[in-house]
């Protein structure tokens, strides 16, 4: 345990956050790519990136997404956009037909085959709806007027004249897009066939040269809120991380609040009530506690949905996800935000449990929807259901998998299986115990942290993997299993 929070120690900024890159991936690298092909002063940097998508492996854990990686793939190789039709994907309603709309935009932008300008039009107008999308998140609306640009730039047709100074209001001070590269590549589509020379489009191009990692990769955004609050939950009570790291830690959190009381996952976005639970239960019972509780309180009735429950974005066109939900009611409950009524939200997250226990929206372990839901429901009998689950899925390694049914085990679901188990109020066998704790420190890497797949999703159905979350998630695990194994015979294995 002592490796697992020197690592968090060493790793924190002087701001008192975690600010850790996730890992490359193809989606992003793609998209940037192609957005500087043929700008001269971009080539050495979209080589790079081309190199880097050459070795790259598409993911798997979705046919739509392996099918999308495929396609970004061979869209970057020089010489094929003209060959390169757009895949016929399967679509769903939800996040994979907006992932398919954002695919169909970029193989527009760049003449792909197959595309269709007068359906994107169509489809990215129908989205924005009549007000314009004033009610869909702020980087979604964005988007879907730069698809709106790239269909009417293809069909010859003019740009709504309001567009640009959308942009220009929506351009982040350094030059990128709510700081996500996705957006900030799309823009750069969009504004180079719109306005080629604007200081828009100039400070679009410098951000994403300036984002360039040194191995040529982009990245998914720097959630420092969100993985600030996950590692304090996982390690505060460590004497070590309790004068080193978590005083800082709790300053930073207090002082990311926004003024409408709730936080943000990274400070170029507005609030969302996902990270708004995670920081208050990584604050609850603090010196800070009462610091930010009255405009949390404020924000978490403003934002409660008449059945009682909280959408992850303050968008029109969300819907309460589950953990999402648990995570604003075990943080309102922890940091005893007063005037809110839980019970709604509680038995709603009851009522969803399967026999497997929950699906989550943000991360793909069944072990998640165990932990984090089943903490936020209390000692219901779904939540010793869940549990035994959970037990009975251990693989012969002493791990849990990632993904039900696949071949190997994941440190991050096997810390969230620990969590969940040593929490729901089981009678656990010691031997189940002690050969997920050996998995842990078996697979652990010498600095403290822990490699993985990716795990959380970013954008669904995508997946992204961040070092912070996963060692974030592995290591509060470790620290249940160890204290459940001390509490019993009073050693430590």
């Amino acid at each position: 345990m002592t490796k697992t929070v020197e690592f968090a120690v060493e790793s924190q900024t002087s701001d008192g956050a975690w600010c850790f890159p996730s890992e490359p991936r193809v989606l992003e690298n793609a998209v940037v790519a192609c957005s500087l092909a043929g700008v001269k002063e971009a080539r050495a940097a979209r080589e790079r990136a081309v190199r880097w998508l050459e070795g790259a492996a598409p993911q798997q854990h979705d046919p739509f997404v392996a099918a999308a990686d495929r396609w970004l793939v061979e869209l970057t190789r020089t010489g094929s956009t003209a060959k390169t039709v757009v895949p016929s994907l399967p679509v769903s309603e939800g996040p994979h037909a907006r992932r398919a709309l954002y695919l169909h935009a970029l193989g527009c932008a760049v003449a792909g085959a197959g595309t269709d300008a007068r359906l994107l039009l169509q489809q990215s107008r129908a989205a924005l709806g009549t007000d314009g999308g004033r009610r869909i998140k702020p980087w979604q609306r964005t988007m879907l007027l730069a698809f709106e640009a790239i269909a009417c730039s293809v069909l010859g047709m003019p740009v709504p004249p309001h567009t640009l100074q959308e942009w220009e209001r929506a351009q982040s001070p350094d030059g990128s897009f709510f700081g996500m590269p996705l957006v900030t590549g799309m823009l750069h589509l969009a504004l180079r066939r719109m306005a080629p020379e604007h200081h828009v489009t100039r400070r679009c191009l410098t951000s994403l040269l300036a984002g360039q990692q040194p191995d040529g990769t982009w990245r998914f955004l720097v959630s420092e809120v969100w993985d600030t609050g996950l590692l304090v939950r996982a390690l505060r009570g460590h004497p070590l991380f309790h004068t080193a790291a978590l005083p800082a830690a709790l300053k930073f959190l207090a002082s990311a609040q926004k003024e409408d009381g709730g936080w943000a996952c990274t400070a170029p976005l507005d609030s969302d009530n996902d990270t708004t639970g995670n920081s208050l239960l990584a604050l609850a019972g603090t010196d800070r506690a009462g610091q930010i509780r009255p405009a949390a309180t404020h924000y978490a009735l403003r934002h409660q949905t008449p059945e009682g429950l909280w959408t992850t974005w303050h968008s029109s066109d969300d819907s309460p996800a589950p953990d999402v939900v648990a995570h604003m009611a075990a943080g309102i409950h922890a940091a005893a935000l007063p005037g809110i009524d839980l019970a709604p939200a509680r038995s709603w997250l009851a009522s969803l449990a399967t026999e497997g226990g929950w699906n989550s929206d943000w991360y793909i372990p069944p072990a998640y929807g165990a932990a984090e839901i089943g903490a936020a429901i209390g000692r219901r009998p779904q939540r010793r259901a869940a549990a035994r689950a959970l037990l009975g899925s251990q693989r012969n390694d002493g791990g849990w998998p990632r993904i039900p049914g696949e071949p190997y085990s994941s440190p991050t679901a096997t810390g969230l299986a620990l969590t969940a188990l040593t929490t729901s109020g089981l009678e656990l066998p010691d031997a189940a115990l002690r050969h997920a704790l050996r998995f842990l420190i078996d697979n652990q890497n010498d600095d403290g942290t822990w490699n993985d797949r990716p795990v959380m999703y970013g954008p669904r159905p995508f997946l992204t993997s961040t070092t912070t979350q996963v060692h974030a998630l592995a290591a509060r695990g470790l620290r249940h299993a160890l204290t459940t194994i001390e509490s019993r015979d009073g050693a430590t294995p």
